[in-house]
């Protein structure tokens, strides 16, 4: 959210810009140059909304029209985006589109490519909070392996911060990278911005194995009950597939190896092990327990692994729709 100190000069004219009308703004752009452009263009892919006292404070005359509006500006990048179309063209837009974005998401490339034990070797001795504020602007199997290599006691209170944020100034974020960057160079690593909260938490502990999940949920539980089941809420496991109807099983093995299967069911439930071969065909389902009888022993880490990666397809065919994943009443996203 922007705050009135936050109102740069650039910034200002990034928002003048948006609230101006359409074909006044086209003449406005026309007279800048392409380095004017490029600021006000990068200051305004940093913006997600803009709130409309700010914007009525830094433009009066249009008071009336933006009260006719919601609290905040949609659509922001787009109807930027929209405007260099119609002012300098599709091509010229176009190329001058990509390089901000291009600009935009460099910041945070270098940790999508370090690799997470040298990440967390790093980390580990940042605050919880830094850490937390890292790991929420990264992918969430990527976050889910750089904080397996921290400290036992570490990993819970990161885990709960994590769950706690909701949004926070982009310079803050720019500013640990930058520190985190010019860190990982030293060492010889050379070569977001998605928040975290509870759905980036479910997602890591969905691809963590067995018992280091229970552990982090039971650390937050003691201190936030109210938290770890909203996290619990949130998250997918392979004994969660009894919450699939027939068809959506059915849908579901037609989706996943015969290979993982047979290794995830290794250690199942035999009732959602029953569920799976009723929704078989009767020779496959003799296949599948014969081999079920003859594989020998399978270590627990690659059941997981198979669960695990059978769990997500189903997370997947979830939410495009395809399958309906229901229990107590509610539908599971």
């Amino acid at each position: 959210m922007i705050e009135r100190e936050d109102l740069t000069g650039v910034r200002k004219a990034a928002i003048l810009l948006l609230t101006m009308d359409e074909e006044l703004s086209k003449e406005v752009i026309k007279e800048l140059s392409e380095e004017e452009i490029e600021l006000i263009g990068q200051e305004i892919a940093r913006l997600e909304s803009v709130p409309r006292e700010i914007a009525v404070r830094i433009n009066d005359e249009f008071t009336r029209k933006l009260h006719e509006k919601s609290d905040h500006i949609i659509g922001v990048p787009a109807k930027f985006r929209g405007l260099l179309n119609k002012s300098l063209g599709e091509d010229r837009a176009q190329s001058l589109w990509d390089h901000l974005r291009t600009e935009e998401e460099k910041a945070g490339k270098f940790l999508k490519v370090c690799d997470a034990r040298i990440l967390s070797n790093i980390l580990k001795n940042e605050h919880p909070q830094t850490i937390s504020l890292v790991l929420s602007n990264m992918e969430s199997k990527k976050a889910t392996e750089v904080i397996s290599y921290l400290p036992a006691q570490v990993q819970s209170d990161v885990i709960v911060r994590m769950a706690h944020l909701e949004r926070v100034d982009r310079k803050i974020i720019e500013e640990i990278e930058g520190v985190l960057k010019d860190q990982l160079e030293s060492i010889g690593v050379v070569e977001g911005r998605r928040l975290g909260g509870v759905e980036v938490v479910a997602g890591m502990l969905n691809q963590m194995t067995r018992g280091m999940d229970t552990e982090i949920l039971e650390a937050i539980e003691e201190t936030n009950p109210e938290l770890a089941e909203r996290i619990k809420q949130l998250m997918f496991t392979f004994e969660d597939l009894t919450k699939i109807d027939d068809k959506g099983i059915q849908m579901l093995l037609k989706e996943i190896s015969s290979e993982d299967l047979t290794i995830a069911l290794k250690g199942t439930s035999e009732a959602l092990k029953e569920r799976i071969l009723g929704n078989m065909s009767d020779r496959a389902a003799k296949i599948l327990r014969e081999d079920l009888e003859a594989m020998g022993p399978v270590r627990i880490s690659d059941v997981d692994k198979a669960q695990i990666k059978i769990a997500m397809v189903a997370k997947r065919l979830n939410e495009e729709g395809k399958i309906a994943i229901s229990g107590g009443g509610d539908t599971f996203v």
